[in-house]
């Protein structure tokens, strides 16, 4: 009985933790609007209503800290409902300081002021069971760095006399892990559907060769009724006797078969259409189950924007600004993964809007601003799959004059760079990572190192970040985000001996064609399917990537992924369907930003890297562009061999994905030391060498090779660093590389294009260098 009372009381307490977060929520809105709209009877009402249930609640299991704490500040209201006190701004920061001081408890970890020193506070407010106060004002502040609703979760509704009431009767808690393996299942039944589809489009080919089988029989058993009729007709008596009986089994044989294959056909395309018509009602029903289950993770964004009203009211008054926060659209409903994702990211453009964007009220005044500065979240749908949350402010605006200056003396750009870049291009600077040094915190207000931070988040979803400023009025920052996360659910495909995600929102269908059986239109292959015609293209094709030997008439079925995004669909063929799985999506990093057709890439079981493709952008390039016919290349084992040397994972994984994409041999290595070891083991015709990595770094590794002599005299080096000073490129050609690409101007078509010049380079005669 005790393990039982155990579990119990630790069940009783997650559902006083789950009530009381709801219960803190609605104070913490209730002391926002009282301070700034003033004490309205019945907001004031709500909060001594709720601070009465929450003292219910910590008593019932036993909370008596939490039930004390509640107990003083319910006492002050009963005096704020008479209309014998009035709070002042001090007496806002230790209610604010307090409800810290309870969610602290909850999460048992020790707060930083004590219940003791908190009930000492609420009790010396005048009329309380004290005559002075107790504990320092400044003591009593909330720490301003703290992200707000760490662990808030959307409150329930109270109605008028401050009961707490659900929004629905109907409603029932789900744990989180619980709704995670709902959404899974659901992703599962439209996985299954997937290739239910693949198999009746398997039986459909079947009956197609059925019928191609019975013409031929058909014309068989004609023949066999002339032999017939010639054996037994004049002459007849002239055919051996041992032969009649077996010709006439043949015959009877092939009439029974053509009967018995008739009402096999019948009963197949009988079964083919029951299967059709309870394929479609399965596709109903999943879909609908499948969005029911994707919308019961979604949550209204306010659910963690609204806590950022008592983050931004602590922070503006620390630094000594008047600061006002709107929340519109608050009501749109997004993914619970996503939402929690994106905390710290507003956090960090709410903080640095206030802090560095937001002008002190003299400097306000002086501009003929209010006093009060405006700090707007405005939450939008951009498409029925991704989201908006703008986050803007009405200050300074950023220095774009500031931001190429200090891009110039720290040599993010050269001054010919700075010369063509527009005052909106030089805004983008603030994502490079070379600008978050402290000039620039000092200089620019900060804002590189945030929105370096923001951008990472933003990108490891899926999304991206736009910004626009205008000096004097303002900065709007843009967060695009996937509404839900099942659109990183991945369809993976192998193409050229490398690896794609598709993302399973947009794909349509996956079936197996016969080349033979396309159609031609607007002078492309195509696919009927469905009434439609869908133009087919193969995925290599539609990145732009030769094929790896020489090109060969297909004579067998091959895989076709239907992908479609809006209005716009096209057929993908592939050379294998691996599977479906759930895909964690990683950035590819500012170096292949500007890579078409490529979202980004995902780490698989295996430790191999698979990209993951945009779907709208394949689209667009596939329809709008007119591809060459692939040229015949040289057999794989005739391609260039390269050894790339990166001591960065991701780094090295990209690289090697994008030469084999290209069609050359790769190996790897994780520093000098392992490269030179291997160019002694095997023959390359390049090395692609990073430069800072330990033991070796790429300068050692490069004058070790040319120190080599003829042993590696046709071996071409290129290095590629983040290093970009007129030293480091000096020191590398000194070191005897061909190529020097720097990271931040790395480009894949280009990258590519350097590689194919240097497998085309005639051995030189080295000078002394």
């Amino acid at each position: 009985m005790i393990g039982s009372d155990d579990e119990f009381r630790a069940r009783l307490l997650e559902m006083f933790r789950e009530e009381a977060d709801g219960y803190l929520e609605v104070i913490t809105e209730g002391l926002i609007a009282l301070e700034k709209n003033g004490l309205a009877p019945d907001l004031v009402e709500q909060v001594y209503r709720t601070v009465h249930s929450l003292k219910g609640a910590s008593r019932a299991v036993n909370l008596r800290e939490i039930e004390s704490i509640c107990q003083n500040i319910e006492t002050v209201f009963a005096l704020v409902k008479r209309g014998e006190y009035t709070p002042d701004v001090d007496d806002f920061d230790l209610f604010h300081r307090t409800i810290s001081v309870i969610k602290s408890l909850l999460d048992g970890e020790r707060p930083d002021l004590s219940p003791a020193e908190i009930n000492g506070a609420l009790r010396a407010i005048p009329g309380g069971r004290e005559t002075a106060r107790s504990a320092p004002t400044e003591k009593l502040r909330s720490r301003p760095d703290q992200v707000p609703g760490e662990r808030d979760t959307p409150g329930t509704p109270v109605n008028h006399n401050g009961s707490w009431q659900r929004t629905d009767r109907s409603t029932v808690r789900i744990a989180a892990h619980r709704l995670d393996q709902l959404t899974a299942g659901a992703d599962n039944l439209l996985t299954a559907r997937l290739f239910i589809k693949q198999r009746i489009h398997e039986l459909e080919e079947m009956m197609t060769r059925f019928s191609l089988w019975q013409r031929n029989h058909s014309q068989t058993l004609n023949d066999m009724q002339v032999i017939r009729r010639t054996t037994f007709g004049e002459g007849g008596e002239t055919i051996p006797l041992d032969l009649v009986l077996p010709l006439q089994r043949a015959v009877k044989f092939l009439e029974y078969n053509r009967e018995f294959v008739t009402n096999l056909q019948h009963d197949l395309a009988t079964h083919l259409r029951f299967m059709e018509n309870d394929r479609s009602a399965l596709e109903a029903s999943t879909s609908e189950i499948s969005d029911l289950i994707h919308d019961a993770v979604l949550l209204p964004a306010s659910t963690i924007l609204t806590p950022f009203s008592a983050f931004v009211r602590e922070f503006s008054r620390t630094s000594g600004k008047l600061v006002n926060l709107t929340i519109e659209g608050g009501e749109i409903e997004v993914d619970r993964r996503i939402l929690d994702a994106l905390k710290n990211p507003i956090m960090h453009l709410i903080r640095n809007s206030i802090d560095h964007g937001i002008e002190s009220p003299e400097i306000r005044r002086a501009r003929e601003k209010p006093d009060i500065g405006t700090v707007q979240i405005r939450v939008f749908s951009r498409s029925g799959s991704r989201v908006g949350i703008e986050v803007s402010d009405d200050g300074a605006g950023i220095d774009s004059c500031a931001i190429r200056k200090t891009a110039v003396e720290t040599g993010v750009i050269s001054a010919d760079e700075d010369a063509r870049l527009t005052d909106s291009e030089a805004i983008w600077l603030i994502f490079h990572s070379g600008m978050t040094t402290s000039r620039i915190v000092t200089d620019l207000s900060g804002r590189g190192l945030g929105l370096a931070i923001v951008e990472d988040a933003v990108s490891r979803l899926g999304g991206k970040v736009t910004i626009t400023s205008t000096p004097g009025s303002g900065t709007a920052i843009t967060l695009t985000v996937p509404v839900s996360m099942a659109t990183l659910r991945g369809l993976l495909v192998r193409s050229e001996r490398q690896v794609y995600a598709l993302p399973m929102q947009q794909v349509k269908q996956v079936l197996r064609v016969h080349p033979d059986t396309l159609t031609i239109s607007r002078n492309r292959p195509a696919i009927h399917l469905s009434g439609e015609i869908i133009e087919v293209i193969r995925l290599t094709d539609a990145l732009d990537i030769p094929p790896s030997g020489p090109v060969v008439k297909e004579d067998r079925p091959k895989p076709i992924v239907i992908i479609a995004y809006g209005a716009g669909q096209i057929a993908c063929m592939v050379d294998e369907i691996i599977q479906v799985q759930e895909i964690v999506v990683r950035p590819l990093g500012s170096q292949l930003r500007s890579v078409r057709r490529i979202d980004g890439a995902v780490i698989l079981g295996d430790g191999h890297l698979a990209l993951v493709l945009d779907p709208l952008e394949l689209i667009q390039d596939a329809l709008q562009a007119e591809r060459e016919i692939s040229m015949p290349r040289l057999p794989p084992e005739m391609q260039p061999r390269i050894l790339v040397v990166e001591d960065s994972v991701t780094s090295r994984a990209l690289l090697q994905a994008i030469l084999e994409g290209a069609g050359y041999r790769v190996e790897t290595a994780v520093n000098g030391v392992d490269a030179f070891a291997k160019l002694k083991q095997h023959a390359f015709d390049i090395v692609v060498s990073d430069v800072d990595m330990p033991r070796m770094n790429g300068f050692a590794l490069t004058e070790k090779i040319r120190a080599a002599g003829e042993q590696f005299a046709r071996l071409q080096v290129m290095l590629v660093t983040s290093l970009d000073s007129p030293e480091d490129r000096e020191r590398g050609r000194s070191a005897g590389a061909d190529a020097y690409i720097v990271k931040k101007n790395f480009e894949a078509e280009e990258f590519l294009r350097i590689i194919q010049h240097l497998t085309r380079r005639p051995e030189r005669e080295r000078k002394e260098r």
